[in-house]
């Protein structure tokens, strides 16, 4: 008998041997039961507790010789309830409080089983109802959403008006059953009551608990908190309050119901939809319940029915018509919001063009790019010193510009564990608060500094290598920098990427038209402006000034023997030589070939003799030179002091070479 193949257990299944009597069979664990936390059983109870007061409430308005209740505000707990329990977990349980609560209630007052269940089934279907369509046609509304604008608020009616006609095709009936005829009015007395309880009641829910959620959305602006404010609205529900009970208590008063919404408008223009909701459950519990005792306008009708009717519709009225009043304003007062935010923008947007603007205007106009990026910058973030940071290609970051008071060049290793340095690896923007609490501060620029926030911006050049990094510093703690001054600082920073490379560019052109390509001393076109610049100076001073003129021995020879290439590194070890035997003061250039001239301002023949005796030492590869000097006496251009000093070399060269000759001739006429 062949065997079936084992099957490797899935993750998550219990395996046991089938041999083993009492062990459970391999098979998935079933889905664990998420328990709800807490406060929300705590919540299901405490609005269980409320649903049973207000059923009670509601059963002590039954007429005699009838069923139905003329007022529920059991149906509008139950409509808040599912809704702030919605997401808590607790659906389960709250839909069988609410069935059980709802049963025990009528149960316990007198209720037949007929009406109990049809009831119990009519608040269940409706609550159920009305929580699905208010999710699905006001998503999110409940706690931390409340209604916005007279859109919501027409939907709220429709979910009203969908989930009460639900309800009415199952309570009334039994109603009717139990009373043994059939009264008209119980359908729209059944309509209004519940619609009104979870209207005003769902109003009350999703705008008052609103504040539950403020950390997900934004509540309504509740307005100003002014005295004033404060004043006018107590002035507001004393005057409601007193209208309504001079029109509900006081007999023989004339019949002025139809003034008593102008106060509703009253409260929705001037205040907050919280505080309309607020008013709304004043008027309408000032209506009704005066009205159900058989006082105010709507009593003249002798039967209890059509009096609760005829308040409940007043109410429902009135509620609507400060609630559409309100929202509208909330409406209103959202879009001059988002229009100021995005005036607001539109400022800060033209600030930061202008600041930009200014800044590229000043790069462009200096001579220095980085100082005056520094500066720029400084201008543009508020700091109290910035500093431009450039790698070195010795593995050091080195302040090659720096603004502020008190700022000194720091210079910092690329692969120290500080920040700046690692700002710098990374090439991207860093913003530091608190440079004392932050891993990696860099101890020079906290404590000798005493920064306390930076800000890095990296300095990219355009093929996305960094080329710097830019550091805003601040004596005084900064919590936030602006978008705006991050977006200005990083457009500064990338045109000013371009400005240094062509800076850079311009000063190697400017090198390159003053130096000789192979040796890097000054060319003929620099040998010019300097010896004019010297003889001016001597002609100043009185001081002497002495020229040389250096040739390399057999030079020819030594290339043709040694190849070219050897012949260039002789010049350039050469040039290197003699630079080390010269002050800063003194000009050497390369005449051409294998000739170079010297200028020596303030030397004698004498002390020219000395440095070139310095320099013959000096050539490398074992090679020898031979130099002629000439001073210079007033009235001779460099060109003719040069023409001395060259006849003085040729004399050396006559006499063996590897030698000083001081020129002592006239000069002869230059062309």
């Amino acid at each position: 008998m062949s065997r079936l193949p084992r099957r490797c257990p899935a993750p998550g299944e219990r395996t046991t041997d089938v041999h083993h009597p009492g062990v459970a069979r391999r098979g998935p664990r079933p889905p664990a039961i998420p328990v709800p936390p807490a406060r929300a059983l705590l919540r299901s109870a405490a609005f269980a507790a409320l649903f049973a007061l207000g059923l009670l409430l509601g059963r002590y308005t039954v007429p005699e010789g009838d069923a139905l209740s003329l007022v529920s505000p059991g149906s509008g707990v139950a409509a808040v309830w599912f809704a702030v329990q919605r997401g808590a977990g607790t659906r389960p349980l709250d839909t069988t409080l609410l069935a059980g609560t709802g049963a025990l209630v009528h149960a316990l007052t007198g209720a037949g089983a007929l009406l109990v269940l049809s009831t119990t089934t009519a608040t269940v279907l409706q609550t159920l109802l009305f929580d699905a369509l208010l999710n699905r046609w006001c998503p999110g509304a409940g706690p931390g959403r409340p209604l916005r604008g007279v859109p919501d608020l027409l939907r709220l009616l429709a979910a009203v008006a969908a989930a009460v006609a639900a309800g009415a095709l199952v309570g009334p009936p039994a109603a009717w059953w139990q009373a043994g005829h059939v009264t008209w009015v119980d359908l729209p007395v059944w309509a209004a009551r519940n619609g009104l309880s979870v209207l005003l009641l769902a109003c009350a829910g999703l705008q008052l608990v609103a504040a539950r959620g403020r950390g997900r959305v934004a509540p309504v602006p509740c307005g100003p908190v002014a005295p004033l404010r404060w004043a006018e609205g107590v002035t507001a529900f004393a005057v409601t309050a007193a209208a309504y009970a001079v029109q509900f208590t006081v007999p023989g008063v004339p019949d002025l119901v139809f003034l008593l919404p102008v106060l509703t408008v009253w409260a929705a223009l001037r205040f907050c939809t919280r505080t309309v909701v607020w008013h709304a459950l004043l008027t309408g519990l000032a209506a009704l319940v005066p009205t159900l005792l058989g006082h105010g306008p709507f009593a003249a009708e002798p039967d209890p029915a059509l009096r609760a009717l005829a308040g409940q519709a007043f109410a429902v009225l009135t509620t609507v018509i400060g609630l559409v009043l309100a929202l509208g304003r909330d409406e209103r007062d959202e879009l001059l919001a988002e229009v100021r935010r995005q005036a607001d923008d539109s400022r800060r947007q033209a600030a930061a063009a202008e600041m930009l603007t200014d800044a590229l205007r000043s790069l462009n106009s200096a001579a220095d790019t980085r100082q005056a990026l520094c500066e720029a910058t400084a201008r543009i973030t508020g700091a109290d010193g910035v500093y431009l940071a450039e790698p070195d290609g010795c593995g050091d970051l080195v302040t090659r510009a720096v603004c502020g008071e008190g700022m000194v060049p720091v210079n910092i290793p690329v692969n120290e564990p500080t920040v700046l340095a690692e700002a710098f690896r990374r090439g991207e923007p860093l913003f530091v608060s608190d440079l004392a609490g932050h891993t990696g501060a860099s101890a020079r620029l906290r404590d000798a500094l005493g920064v306390v926030s930076v800000a890095y911006q990296p300095v990219t050049t355009a093929g996305g290598e960094t080329a710097g990094l830019l550091a805003s510093v601040w004596r005084t703690r900064v919590a936030e920098l602006p978008a705006q001054v991050r977006v200005v600082l990083a457009t500064l920073a990338q045109e000013a990427a371009h400005g240094m490379e062509r800076a850079d560019l311009l000063a190697q052109l400017a090198v390159a038209a003053e130096r000789d390509p192979l040796t890097g001393l000054a060319n003929r076109r620099r040998w010019d402006e300097a010896t004019t610049k010297e003889i001016a100076r001597a002609v100043r001073s009185g001081l002497p000034l002495s020229f040389c003129l250096i040739d390399l021995d057999h030079f020819k020879r030594y290339n043709d023997t040694q190849g070219h290439l050897a012949g260039d590194d002789l010049l350039q070890e050469f040039a290197t030589a003699a630079s080390g035997c010269l002050r800063e003061v003194d000009t050497l250039a390369r005449w051409g070939g294998e000739e170079f001239v010297l200028a020596l301002p303030g030397c004698s023949t004498a002390g020219a003799r000395a440095v070139a005796d310095r320099i013959r030492a000096a050539v490398p590869r074992g090679q020898t030179c031979t130099i002629g000097v000439a001073q210079w006496r007033p009235g001779l251009s460099a060109a003719e002091v040069v023409a001395l000093a060259d006849l003085a070399l040729y004399e050396g060269k006559a006499a063996g070479r590897n030698t000083t000759v001081v020129s002592d001739a006239s000069p002869a006429p230059v062309p």
